[in-house]
C-alpha cells in the first residue's frame, strides 16, 4: 500500500513538472518593462554657473592723500552725479610740510630777485640807454612771468598740504570727494579716521567706495572650453536664480571672452587644469516682477547651442549598441516578448535623445536598462 502511495506521488510531480514547460506562463511578456515613445523636444545646452551684476560699476578714489574725515552717505542709498561722498582731511608727513615750505620762500626769492633784475633794465629803457626790444629786457619781463607763475604753483601745492582746499583761477581744489556717476552705493570701505591712498600715489590708490546702476544688471559667468567653442553673441539664455529657484528667467548671450581666464593664471596647487574656463555675460535679463535682486547672487544660466523640435524621444538608457550602430528592443507578440530594431539618432540632450528614423510615437520598447543583457 505504502508503495503505491509513493509510486502515485512520483507520478503527480513528473505531470505537474510537463505541464509547466508545455504551458508557459502567458504573463511573462507583461513583465517587461517598457516605455513608449513619445513627440517632444530636446535641447542641448551649455551650463554657465556665475551670478547676477551691475552691468556697469565705479569705485570712488581718492586724488588727495590724508585721513578720511566724513562719510556722507551709507551703503544702500541712491546718489546722483555730484553729490558729496566724502571729505578729506589732509595729513601730511612733516617731511612734505616742509619741503612744500621750503619750495614756496625759494620761489619767493626767485620772484624777487627777477623784478630788481627788471627793474634795472627798466630804467636804462627808460633813460634811452637801451631800446625797449633789447634781448636782456625782453628775456627778464619773462622771467617775472614765470617767477609769478611758480610762486603761484607753489602756494597752492602748500595750500593743498595743509587745508585740502585751494584755487586755480577759476577752478577751485577742494578735498571733497563727489559722486562721479548716478547710482546705487554698493559698498563704502572707508571709516572716518582711517587713512588713504591717493591715485597720485605710486602704491595703489585706495578703493572707498563702489557705485552701480542696479536697473541694469546682468549675468556673468564661466563655461568650459568644449562649450565656448560653439557659442556666440544672440543665443538664447535662461537663469535660475539661487534664491529664487521657481523663478523662470531669460536673457541673451552679448559677450564670449576670446581669451581664457585661466590663461596667465598660476596654479595653486602647482598642476595645471586642461578645461579653461570661458568668461560669458547675459544681458536683456527679463526679471519678473516682486523680485528683490541684489549685486552678487548666485545663478545658473542655460544657453542653448541647438534645439529639435516636436521630434519622436526616447531616454538615452534605452539603447543598445551593435558596433557603432544604435538598435533599441521593439515590443512584441513574440515567444520572448521584443524583437531588435536599429535606429538612426540625432539630438541629445544627455538624458533623452531624438529618433529620426526606426520608431514613431507610441512604439513601446523595452527598457533594457531595468533587466539583465536579454537574449537576441
Amino acid at each position: 500500500m505504502k508503495k503505491r502511495w509513493i509510486a502515485a506521488s512520483l507520478t503527480a510531480v513528473l505531470l505537474a513538472g510537463a505541464g509547466y514547460y508545455a504551458y508557459p506562463d502567458a504573463e511573462t511578456n507583461d513583465m517587461l518593462p517598457l516605455i513608449t515613445a513619445t513627440t517632444g523636444t530636446i535641447e542641448k545646452q551649455a551650463v554657465a554657473v556665475g551670478q547676477i551684476v551691475p552691468a556697469h560699476s565705479v569705485q570712488v578714489k581718492s586724488q588727495l592723500e590724508g585721513i578720511v574725515g566724513e562719510v556722507y552717505h551709507k551703503v544702500g542709498e541712491n546718489v546722483e552725479a555730484g553729490t558729496p561722498l566724502f571729505k578729506i582731511r589732509p595729513n601730511p608727513t612733516p617731511v612734505r610740510l616742509t619741503e612744500a615750505v621750503t619750495q614756496l620762500m625759494s620761489s619767493e626769492a626767485e620772484l624777487e630777485s627777477s623784478q630788481r633784475k627788471l627793474e634795472n633794465l627798466q630804467r636804462l629803457v627808460e633813460q634811452k640807454v637801451v631800446p625797449e626790444n633789447y634781448g636782456q629786457f625782453i628775456e627778464a619781463k619773462a622771467n617775472v612771468k614765470r617767477a609769478k607763475a611758480d610762486l603761484q604753483q607753489k602756494q597752492q601745492n602748500l595750500d593743498l598740504i595743509r587745508s585740502g582746499e585751494s584755487s586755480v583761477g577759476e577752478s577751485k581744489l577742494t578735498s571733497t570727494i563727489y559722486a562721479p556717476v548716478s547710482g546705487t552705493i554698493l559698498n563704502v570701505k572707508v571709516e572716518v579716521g582711517e587713512p588713504i591712498i591717493s591715485t597720485e600715489s605710486s602704491q595703489s590708490a585706495s578703493e572707498m567706495m563702489t557705485l552701480a546702476n542696479m536697473d541694469d544688471m546682468i549675468f556673468k559667468g564661466s563655461v568650459s572650453e568644449h562649450d565656448a567653442a560653439q557659442l556666440h553673441a544672440g543665443m538664447p539664455v535662461s537663469i535660475t536664480l539661487a534664491p529664487y529657484p521657481e523663478a523662470e528667467l531669460t536673457g541673451t548671450l552679448s559677450k564670449v571672452a576670446v581669451q581664457s581666464e585661466k590663461l596667465n593664471a598660476s596654479s595653486s596647487n602647482g598642476s595645471n587644469s586642461f578645461d579653461n574656463g570661458f568668461e560669458v555675460e547675459v544681458s536683456d535679463i527679463h526679471f519678473p516682477e516682486g523680485l528683490t535682486i541684489r549685486s552678487g547672487f548666485s545663478a545658473t544660466a542655460k544657453i542653448t547651442l541647438k534645439k529639435a523640435e516636436l521630434v519622436t524621444t526616447i531616454p538615452e538608457r534605452v539603447l543598445q549598441f551593435s558596433g557603432e550602430n544604435p538598435e533599441v528592443l521593439v515590443a512584441d507578440d513574440s515567444e520572448q516578448g521584443f524583437h531588435t530594431e536599429p535606429v538612426k539618432l540625432g539630438l541629445s540632450d544627455g538624458i533623452n535623445v531624438e529618433v529620426v528614423s526606426g520608431l514613431k510615437e507610441g512604439d513601446e520598447i523595452v527598457d533594457s536598462s531595468m533587466m539583465g543583457a536579454p537574449n537576441v
